[in-house]
């Protein structure tokens, strides 16, 4: 396929929480922890995922020959991508893991938890993967079409036209990956199905 996808390394922005108890924790996270912009509540962990299309470093060719336009005599050309970049860009926010004053049985309930919303939030990451993988399939059969009076000066509007489309597409589905963690986290209630849900009542 001529759109290929490139994942970068997750990157994650800790913030600190503090307490004796885990009750104290859970007030610290609420205090300090991200709003999810779906439902604006307090959330412990928040994965935010962009998609880059690097459209000006593409590459554009002629799909076919040229056709003689029949009203006009003019050249037309129709033009596919040849080569294009997208980038995925994930940011994880999340509580240090580090946390000092717990009891034994209250660490390990938030060693539990945390590894817990950790592999929730890589769940996010693996669906934004699928959604993103779908997008460059879609890019990849995008056309674009020039007419002039020379073959040269067509196959450039061409090549303009389609990264116009293609930047069209991917402004048109800026907020696809954010509905794809919306619904995800609706259906998992943040993970809390699997875990990601601190008992706060260990002590």
């Amino acid at each position: 396929m001529a759109v290929s996808l490139t994942v970068k390394p997750v990157a994650y922005d800790t913030y600190s929480v503090s307490g004796k108890t885990l009750p104290d924790i859970a007030k610290s996270i609420k205090s300090k922890g991200p709003k999810d912009p779906n439902d604006n509540k307090k959330v412990t962990f928040l994965t935010t995922t962009e998609l880059e299309c690097l459209t000006a470093k593409g590459k554009y060719v002629a799909d076919g020959k040229a056709k003689i336009d029949n009203k006009t005599g003019w050249f037309e050309v129709t033009t596919k991508v040849s080569t294009l970049k997208l980038i995925l860009h994930t940011t994880v926010r999340c509580p240090k893991r580090s946390v000092s004053g717990l009891s034994p049985r209250a660490l390990i309930e938030w060693y539990r938890f945390y590894a817990c919303c950790l592999a929730h939030e890589g769940e996010h990451l693996i669906k934004a993967k699928k959604e993103c993988e779908k997008i460059a399939k879609e890019l990849d059969k995008l056309k674009g079409t020039g007419l002039a009076e020379t073959e040269a000066e067509a196959l450039k509007l061409a090549q303009e036209d389609l990264m116009r489309v293609i930047n069209i597409h991917i402004f048109d589905d800026r907020n696809r990956l954010n509905e794809v963690h919306r619904k995800f986290d609706h259906s998992s209630h943040h993970g809390e199905k699997k875990g990601a849900l601190l008992d706060t009542s260990v002590g």
